[in-house]
């Protein structure tokens, strides 16, 4: 038995063990954190209750928007040719929801409380909406996995009658996130006082959904092209240039909406001079919206795996950048009082990263979530054939 252990552990990647050892060290800040509070671990304050862990959930949440936009991409209006993709990008939102379940956790200063909102409900309170939609999601992620699970054990009665309840899941799943996308946005509606206006607008709501669909789009792009190298499979280049051909329609309505809001509002000379606000304000624009619309434009570009994955970054980057400005770095201090996290705060944030991509790895390792890309090899030689004029008869 204790042969086998080893063979299997052995058989791992070789970074599966960094990953763990991160996880373990992660874990550990965390549960010191539990045990002596957020007052002795953490720097948030009265001023600013909350810190760099509110601002990768939210970063989070919308890169994780790739498992809600690929549903309803196959499932409502048909793209079947990008099915392919579901299974790792929906493993990878139950994922990125699950991380920012324990954020949450481990960011409550009542954390034996955590289960307070299902039995105490507050209606008014755009938390309480989130709360529920984003626990009800991620039941649906599972249920959208779930054939994953029971395929590696043979169970066909159960997939088939798993797979009849699909598609009013996904519409369920498609809903709810939506739902709480735009919910997240809700929650600084509230802060006009301290939010910067160059980010604050009553717009938001629509602002963090609209975000969230490129930013799923990108990740399943640096998904697949990183799993080249570290699983051996990858989806084919044409599903990746027909992402890539999506993501710069939805940036350029978002650019749109976003610099005619400071137009309508009076606030476009904003741009320029709020000094370091403006610098990350077009920052934010230029590198996650401006760059990789004009990339992802080129049909060359979509068509290049590494032009594909730089576009896909840039946007990915982008989303950072917003995220942690609403939440963090356009947030206007009070008496002088700012706020830089603690090493606990970072290395908890280290620990449960890691520990997403090494659950993610473990499963990938020995469930079908690969089973309908294509293996890297076969990969090359199929879009090298397809590249390949036909040949011409020749008579005698």
């Amino acid at each position: 038995m204790l042969v086998k252990i080893i063979r299997e552990i052995r058989g791992l990647p070789r970074f599966s063990y960094l990953l763990a050892l991160l996880t373990i060290f992660g874990l550990g800040a965390g549960f010191y954190r539990l045990y002596a509070g957020l007052g002795d671990t953490t720097n948030m304050s009265k001023v600013f209750p909350w810190g760099v862990w509110i601002s990768f959930d939210l970063t989070t949440v919308a890169l994780s928007g790739g498992a809600f936009t690929l549903a309803a991409l196959v499932y409502i209006f048909h793209m079947h040719d990008l099915h392919p993709a579901t299974r790792p990008t929906v493993l990878f939102g139950l994922l990125g929801y699950a991380s920012v379940l324990v954020i949450l956790f481990f960011d409550l200063g009542r954390w034996d409380r955590f289960w307070h909102f299902l039995v105490y409900p507050n209606i008014n309170s755009a938390l309480f909406e989130v709360s529920w939609c984003i626990a009800i999601y991620s039941t649906i992620l599972v249920y959208e996995f779930s054939p994953v699970i029971v395929e590696r054990f043979g169970n066909n009665k159960l997939l088939d009658f798993i797979k009849k309840l699909t598609v009013p899941m996904v519409i369920a799943g498609v809903t709810l996130s939506s739902m709480h996308q735009s919910s997240l946005g809700t929650l600084f509606i509230v802060m006009s006082p301290r939010l910067h206006p160059l980010w604050y607008s009553l717009l938001l709501p629509v602002f963090f959904l609209l975000s969230s669909i490129p930013a799923g789009i990108s990740l399943i792009i640096i998904g697949s092209i990183v799993s080249d190298y570290l699983f051996g499979h990858s989806l084919s280049q044409r599903v990746i240039e027909k992402l890539g051909w999506l993501a710069p329609w939805v940036l350029g309505f978002y650019l749109a909406l976003k610099l005619g809001e400071l137009l309508v509002t009076e606030e476009l000379e904003l741009l320029f001079h709020s000094g370091i606000y403006s610098v990350l304000f077009l920052a934010e624009l230029v590198i996650g919206v401006v760059i990789p619309m004009i990339l992802f434009s080129i049909k060359k570009v979509r068509w290049s795996r590494t032009g594909s994955l730089v576009a896909a970054l840039f946007v990915a980057a982008g989303i950072v950048f917003n995220r942690f400005n609403a939440t963090w770095f356009a947030i206007k201090p009070l008496n002088g009082v700012i706020y830089t996290p603690s090493w606990l705060e970072l290395a908890l944030l280290v620990g449960v990263a890691s520990g997403v991509l090494l659950v993610f790895t473990l499963i990938s390792h020995y469930f079908p979530v690969f089973v309908e890309t294509m293996p890297t090899k076969k990969h090359l030689q199929t879009e090298a054939a397809s590249l390949e004029p036909a040949p011409t008869p020749t008579g005698d």
